[in-house]
């Protein structure tokens, strides 16, 4: 049986960084100053109380998946086909400001797609990247990111849009892994890896451990070199088709700032995730640290909901996530807005669908503020 499980250290001699560290199998789920959240197997979790760990098991998965993934929870979200449905006619719609293209085909051939959006003409300018869904159990990193494409096509000529879309474009991918996002709606709700096949019989990489800069650094929970835990990195930087793509894209298109959208715990990351140092240039710094505080504070103003800003390793220490990589080989402001909820009591990875239009009103202004920002001062 696997348990939703709260972890807690009872002295310095077993503190919390450590389980954050050891290659343990562990899937993190929340990790708070005094406990961590863990989706566990009962092995796993008698070996954390033989290492002296307290163990407290809150909610088996089962009761949790009978509780939030309801029938109306599938069906007030995407499938890969009716997003490509929508993106397209959002395209038809509009074909003087919105193309879409599709950049790869993922592991079991479907298409990874992106919608520019923007006038057509050859002059240089500004583009800006939105990701959405590298993890497929996360459905609302599909929907905000959708919502904002949708906004800039049906709304292209209001004149704060219309002046945006004259002198740069805006370029939304809102679902970078389709093949675990369908499995996650047809099969394992919880699944958060891609399809690909392993050599030990396992099934799956993470596509946000697959990204080329610092991959593979680290063996630990949450960036693992072993192919059947939630987190393996993969056999290779860039082993993957969905991260090959996104790779190709933003090679070739050289935007000026990048947003991936997650769940869940209501933050705003920034680099580095791969070390617990600060990125060294200060003026990047201060520019990724302005612009996540400037986020969280349009964000509370809708709804009063509060996403953390921090560096992305305060949370955990990955290696080869996306924006360390956009960060670190292009030095664009790279930032992984982590969305609603703040716990898994409020469904965690499995958001009522009664959330996603408040999810999105309230990341609409953060969203819009980094279009403007890097419109008026892009980098490079």
């Amino acid at each position: 049986m696997e348990l939703i499980v709260k972890v807690t250290s009872p002295g310095l001699r077993t503190p919390l960084a450590d389980l954050l560290r050891l290659p343990l199998g562990l899937d993190v789920w929340e990790v708070k100053p005094d406990h961590l959240i863990l989706r566990a197997a009962e092995p796993q979790i008698d070996r954390l109380a033989r290492m002296g760990y307290g163990v407290e098991q809150m909610q088996d998965v089962e009761t949790h998946l009978r509780a939030f993934a309801t029938a109306e929870a599938v069906s007030g979200y995407h499938s890969a086909a009716s997003l490509e449905q929508e993106l397209q006619q959002l395209a038809d719609t509009r074909p003087d400001i919105a193309e879409l293209r599709e950049i790869g085909r993922s592991v079991e051939g479907r298409a990874i797609h992106v919608l520019r959006i923007g006038e057509r003409h050859e002059a240089r300018r500004p583009k800006i990247l939105f990701m959405g869904c590298h993890h497929a159990r996360e459905w609302i990193a599909v929907e905000v990111p959708f919502l904002l494409a949708k906004e800039l096509v049906e709304r292209a000529d209001d004149p704060q849009i219309a002046a945006w879309l004259s002198s740069a474009e805006i370029w939304v991918a809102p679902m970078v892994n389709p093949d675990g996002h369908e499995h996650s709606r047809v099969a394992q709700r919880l699944w958060r890896k891609n399809r690909r096949p392993n050599r030990d019989g396992s099934i799956g990489v993470d596509p946000n451990r697959n990204y080329g800069y610092m991959w593979g650094t680290l063996n630990v929970p949450t960036s693992s070199h072993v192919a059947s835990d939630e987190t393996y990195v993969g056999p290779r930087a860039f082993s993957e088709p969905e991260t090959q793509a996104v790779r190709d894209l933003v090679a070739c298109e050289r935007f000026a700032g990048v947003i991936t959208y997650h769940s869940y715990s209501q933050l705003i990351l920034y680099p580095w995730g791969y070390t617990d140092r600060p990125v060294p240039d200060e003026r990047d710094l201060e520019l990724m640290v302005d612009l996540a505080t400037a986020m969280q504070s349009l964000i509370r103003g809708v709804h009063g909901v509060v996403y953390t800003p921090q560096q992305s390793s305060e949370l955990y220490p990955t290696a080869g996530d996306t924006t360390d990589w956009t960060y670190g080989i292009y030095g664009i402001p790279s930032f992984t807005i982590e969305l609603r909820p703040r716990t898994f009591e409020e469904g965690g990875f499995i958001l009522p669908a009664s959330q996603i239009q408040p999810t999105w009103e309230e990341n609409r202004p953060a969203a819009f503020r980094f279009i403007e920002q890097l419109i008026e001062a892009p980098v490079g």
